[in-house]
């Protein structure tokens, strides 16, 4: 059963990384109307939202966009800050949309934050603790390890709504700036929910592992 659904998610997981990769080659290689590139959309629609103190910085990789709450900071890859293409408006909007959450201070993304230091000791000390736990015959430190484990694997499932409403604010922006025309906004569109997805089949991996591990602790 374990087997299947690590199996399963793997190939699910795959194939929408498969289809992000090959939406995000096709917007990228098409130019915007507006001929600005992601640096020049992030810095437009950020200053337009009172939020000229958020810093932008460029960091290395493909895809590797993102922004720091704590830091008042977003940074984009190179090819998004430097292009002027759909792919880039669409991606540096969608990292303004996590700006724009922080400042009207939305729920989740706040939420994510508390729960980021209890996940990274989940990711980290879970497993030891649980095998530690059934090695020395110890149910209360397998049960934390379980618990830690559980809380590591279910931040992607938090961050699911997060990055569709930062998605929704990100189309939103373009629209309300003139930023795209229906075809750039019709790739932008397709670019947020094929980056979406990839979220969605990283939650539906961590539900269905939280899921077959529940089993295996109401079974044991």
């Amino acid at each position: 059963m374990l087997l299947l659904v690590i199996l399963g998610t793997f190939a699910a997981s795959w194939l929408v990384k498969v289809w992000m990769t090959r939406t995000y080659q096709r917007w990228g290689a098409v130019p915007n109307a507006v001929g600005a590139n992601g640096h020049q959309v992030a810095r437009h629609i950020l200053d337009s939202n009172d939020l000229q103190h958020v810093q932008l910085e460029v960091s290395q990789g493909m895809l590797t966009d993102h922004y720091i709450p704590s830091q008042d900071k977003m940074r984009l890859s190179e090819s998004i800050n430097n292009e002027a293409s759909v792919a880039s408006i669409a991606v540096a909007a969608h990292e303004c949309g996590h700006a724009l959450q922080d400042k009207e201070n939305y729920a989740m993304l706040k939420a994510k934050a508390a729960m980021m230091p209890l996940a990274a000791l989940g990711n980290q000390a879970g497993l030891v603790l649980s095998i530690g736990g059934g090695v020395l015959g110890s149910p209360m430190l397998m049960n934390i390890g379980l618990l830690l484990i559980g809380i590591g694997v279910l931040m992607p499932v938090l961050t699911l709504p997060i990055e569709f409403d930062a998605s929704k604010r990100a189309l939103e922006e373009l629209q309300r700036l003139n930023l795209v025309d229906e075809k750039d906004y019709a790739g932008a569109k397709s670019m947020l929910i094929a980056a979406a997805m990839t979220y969605v089949a990283s939650a539906v991996s961590s539900m269905a592992f939280i899921g077959v591990f529940l089993l295996r602790f109401i079974k044991r």
